[in-house]
């Protein structure tokens, strides 16, 4: 089969021919027919994280495709595949076939395209967890979500919506990037200071949602009122955040951080509900797809902030 192996940390994934997997009892083989690309994969990949996996490794911790053979589920069941190590500790979603355990599978719903089914959890139950559960936000408080045109950042602003927000203002780096803010939302173009510069010195918020982290984030956090909350989803511009404590104090803003993988448990909880509001259109997620070949490039655009929207790629397709 084909697979798309990590030979060195930081290098770009190679697509080549490996041994098809076999399974054991309480483990399923899976025909992959779209893998996610994450910033999750990205980290784990660059050899920066706690997990480092053994080399060679086949990344991509999330994915979608039907049951072969399996001891649990019937043959030609869709599943996602996420969990259990997968992409972080052994081998992941990047191939033409997996076998996993059968505890990292779950039924998805079918009326989800592969690529959709592929993609959707970890934003949308990112997103709904800033916005509700670490955010705790209420109807009527004023949001801002940085990074709005990207998945996490998009579901984030749709979430608040749904919620109640008075205005959600909707950060996002280049203007044409402000045509994909989701509706209902005032789109704004920039990065820290910038964004300042557009809002005004005075807070204008209650709640930050930050998906792009980076030093910008110290000139977001004065736009946050006094004794409101800044969640902190991602990093795609910048790992470090140099902090003023006498300033940050004197703001009293609280800064919360998501982390999914404490979270999980409470993901897996949210997961049928995201399929079904995704299904029913009250949420939408847009979806890049790259053939396989092209992982490489896609990881790119992944790391550039190019991609409109998620990105996967398509062993089988």
């Amino acid at each position: 089969m084909r697979a798309a192996r990590i030979h060195a940390f930081g290098a770009d994934p190679v697509v080549e021919e490996v041994p098809a997997p076999t399974r054991n009892p309480g483990q399923s083989l899976v025909r992959i027919e779209a893998a996610a690309l994450s910033h999750l994969d990205m980290t784990v990949t660059s050899g920066q994280f706690e997990l480092r996996p053994e080399l060679p490794h086949i990344g991509g911790t999330d994915g979608t495709g039907v049951v072969v053979a399996s001891d649990t589920f019937e043959a030609g069941t869709r599943v996602l595949v996420r969990g259990a190590g997968i992409g972080l500790v052994k081998n992941g979603c990047w191939a033409e076939y997996l076998v996993a355990s059968d505890r990292a599978l779950s039924v998805v719903d079918s009326e989800l395209e592969p690529p959709v089914a592929a993609s959707y959890f970890l934003p949308t139950t990112t997103g709904y967890v800033a916005v509700h559960d670490v955010g705790a936000l209420e109807a009527g408080e004023r949001v801002i979500v940085t990074g709005a045109a990207g998945a996490v950042g998009s579901m984030a602003a749709q979430f608040a919506v749904l919620a109640g927000a008075s205005e959600v203002i909707s950060v996002v780096p280049r203007p044409e990037q402000a045509a994909l803010v989701p509706p209902k939302t005032r789109p704004v173009v920039g990065t820290g200071a910038d964004v300042v510069t557009e809002l005004g010195e005075d807070p204008v918020a209650t709640l930050l949602v930050d998906t792009v982290g980076g030093e910008g984030l110290v000139d977001l956090l004065r736009l946050v009122q006094p004794g409101g909350r800044a969640a902190l989803v991602g990093y795609t511009l910048g790992t470090k955040l140099s902090i003023d404590l006498p300033s940050w104090l004197l703001r009293d803003v609280r800064l919360l951080p998501v982390n999914m993988i404490r979270k999980d448990q409470r993901a897996r909880e949210l997961g049928p509900e995201m399929a079904h509001l995704l299904a029913a259109g009250t949420l939408s997620l847009r979806v890049q797809s790259f053939a396989f070949d092209d992982i490489a490039l896609a990881m790119r655009k992944l790391r550039e902030g190019t991609v409109n929207g998620r990105a996967v790629v398509l062993p089988c397709g």
